[in-house]
């Protein structure tokens, strides 16, 4: 072969190497073991890990953690790569609150310390079917600063996959999107013990473009939690779960500085839950065309009182504005559609505005709430406050005392069409809608 005729083979090769993804030439495979990690021996393989992770970070590589139980502390992912649990992995938790350092990029003086954290990266992939196991047992009844929170938590990333694992029994919360940009959560599954104290599912704060799809939650805090501190979240889906809450299975704020608009809930199943759905507007913010659509709901739980459905528009007498001057304005909520809900309950649904701020173009249609075992409102009455530091303004109005199975108050235009309230028995029977403070409330085929 003449010096021509190789130089030509040389060419056509480069440009055929050129042509083909890096992924399909040689995707570096990182298995923990090749770093050190040895699995079911109770010693900690935390550097050993971080090791293999540090290797395949901004290459391309996928990290494996394979089959067997693996003690670690805190893990820090990277950009550009996968980190894959295989079947029959378990991460667990160290039992040395030291060997989980405070990362304030969650926020400065939060003390939050994550198990697993992703922090401003691009392009992450987590999978398998493997666990993250948070060995709660060993921090809960320990003050909030004793506790590791989130088991799982990427923050200030972009393009980021979470598929088919499995998080239980953390400390405090499982796992959190913050700051993010398109983000994906499917077909993951998050669990911890119905009275384990903190145990949020998975919060969502100040993110855009997730897609939360194929989930089971079912934990001891509220299940799926959007908090708004400085950034709307936007375009929001949660679709095709499944959800058991000691608290409240959907619930907005109580965080929400900011808001949510443009944002959809659909085809979800919620059981044993205090909450439904719950949207708290508390810090000034805007919820605004949201749809909840074909949605399964069974309240129920340790809790006195139950909601299906809960929205509170109030006034914070300890949230000042950043001068610290007077407090924000009153939240705004808006567009809020519900659409294609099935609740069994023995409680009622609220919807309450302020006198400052009505809630404003309310959809309610094809409801059918089944009541049974009812119970007292009266007797119950009492607003709900989110959380133990919310302290409401005096005088702010309160609707959980109002004796009736669906209570508007202080809403400015709704629509109510096929919605259908059914008694179980005479003894769980209220009147279908008392309508306190509103106006331009429209019945369409509406059957107390």
């Amino acid at each position: 072969m003449n010096i021509i005729s190789r130089s030509l083979i040389a060419i056509a090769l480069a440009l055929v190497a050129a042509l083909v993804p890096a992924t399909a030439m040689a995707q570096p495979v990182c298995d923990v073991r090749a770093s050190g990690a040895r699995p079911d021996d109770d010693v900690p393989d935390t550097a050993a890990v971080q090791r293999a992770i540090d290797a395949c970070r901004d290459r391309g590589g996928r990290v494996v953690v394979p089959r067997g139980r693996w003690i670690v502390g805190q893990l820090t992912l990277g950009s550009t790569m996968e980190f894959h649990l295989a079947p029959g992995a378990v991460l667990v938790a160290s039992t040395r609150l030291e060997d989980f350092p405070v990362v304030d990029a969650i926020g400065p003086g939060s003390g939050h310390r994550p198990f697993i954290i992703a922090p401003g990266v691009r392009d992450l992939s987590i999978s398998g079917t493997g666990t993250i196991d948070g060995s709660g047992a060993s921090y809960w009844g320990k003050e909030d600063r004793d506790r590791i929170r989130f088991g799982l938590i990427v923050q200030a990333c972009q393009n980021v996959k979470i598929r088919d694992i499995t998080v239980r029994d953390t400390p405090m919360f499982l796992m959190g999107v913050m700051d993010c940009d398109n983000v994906v959560v499917d077909g993951v599954t998050l669990t911890a013990p119905p009275t384990s104290p903190n145990t949020d599912g998975l919060q969502i704060i100040d993110s855009v473009d997730v897609r939360v799809s194929n989930c089971l939650i079912a934990v001891g805090d509220d299940g799926i939690v959007p908090k708004m501190r400085r950034r709307m979240i936007e375009r929001l889906q949660v679709t095709n779960c499944h959800i058991m809450s000691d608290d409240g299975a959907i619930k907005f704020g109580t965080r929400s500085n900011s808001g949510m608009r443009d944002s959809l809930f659909s085809n979800i199943t919620i059981t044993q839950s205090r909450y439904g759905i719950a949207l708290f507007m508390i810090h000034g913010g805007v919820y605004e065309n949201i749809r909840f659509d074909n949605i399964r709901i069974a309240t129920g739980g340790r809790h006195p009182r139950h909601y299906p459905i809960f929205i509170d528009v109030d006034d914070r007498a300890d949230a000042p504005d950043q001068q610290g001057a007077q407090r924000r304005p009153v939240g705004r909520v808006h567009g809020i559609t519900f659409d294609g809900i099935d609740i069994t309950t023995a409680g009622n649904i609220v919807i309450g505005g302020h006198p400052k701020s009505p809630i404003t173009d309310l959809t309610l249609t094809n409801i059918r709430m089944r009541v049974v075992d009812a119970q007292n409102l009266r007797q119950l009455a009492g607003k709900p406050l989110g959380n133990r530091t919310y302290r409401p303004v005096p005088g702010s109005p309160d609707y959980t005392g109002v004796s009736a199975q669906i209570v508007l108050g202080n809403v400015e235009g709704a629509m109510l069409r096929g919605v259908d309230v059914q008694a179980v028995t005479p003894n769980d029977a209220r009147p279908a809608l008392a309508m306190p403070d509103s106006r331009d409330i429209r019945l369409d085929g509406t059957h107390p």
